[in-house]
């Protein structure tokens, strides 16, 4: 496979580190071996740090379990209406677009592995959401946010019958880890760590 390499400086919104990223509260990323059929475990371990910059910039580091995977920085923002630059995307973007990049890539592995031949996909993706936070005063145990829908287009050329098309892209929908994540109740678990001390609430 032809290698690409990407213009990353310090400047950039995206960049690749060479130096691999830790944790102090997990153990760090081991990616266990399994047999053919047996699940196959992927971690994503991100390190979100406010910039000194202020006004919503933050900085997250990304690292996962899988080989060579890398380590990345991600640059976000919020938009001038709610008090940020408009500088970089979002974290509801950056959300979103990992559902619809994570769909594309099983669309890619699917078709190859059923050796279905598509000569052109593409997809487009709506993600609503909604939230009680109205930027005026309200106190903090009145704010509730939640996702009202994910509704996405797949949008193939292909000589393939339209059956079995219509079967790859369930297929697609069923092995997507991160459409799966939203489609379904995933349990959440959040630890409050102060002074170094961990303090467990739900």
């Amino acid at each position: 496979m032809e290698s690409v390499e990407w213009d990353m400086s310090s400047t950039t919104i995206v960049r690749k580190l060479n130096d691999d990223a830790e944790q102090d509260t997990f153990p760090p990323p081991h990616l266990d071996k399994v047999k053919q059929g047996e699940l196959l475990r992927f971690h994503a371990h991100i390190n979100v740090e406010q910039m000194p910059q202020g006004h919503h910039l933050k900085k997250a580091t990304i690292f996962s379990n899988v080989p060579n995977g890398g380590t990345w920085e991600l640059i976000c923002d919020e938009g001038t209406a709610i008090g940020g630059r408009g500088s970089a995307p979002s974290p509801i973007m950056y959300f979103s677009a990992g559902l619809a990049l994570c769909m594309m890539s099983h669309v890619e592995m699917l078709a190859q592995l059923s050796n279905i031949q598509l000569k052109q996909v593409r997809l487009e993706q709506k993600t609503e959401f909604s939230t009680t936070l109205n930027f005026g005063g309200i106190q903090p145990e009145k704010v509730f946010g939640q996702g009202d829908r994910v509704e996405i287009h797949l949008i193939i050329e292909s000589d393939e019958t339209e059956e079995k098309l219509v079967e790859f892209a369930h297929c697609c929908r069923q092995a997507c880890m991160s459409l799966q994540t939203v489609a379904k109740a995933t349990p959440v678990t959040t630890s409050l760590y102060l002074n170094d001390k961990p303090i467990p609430f739900t």
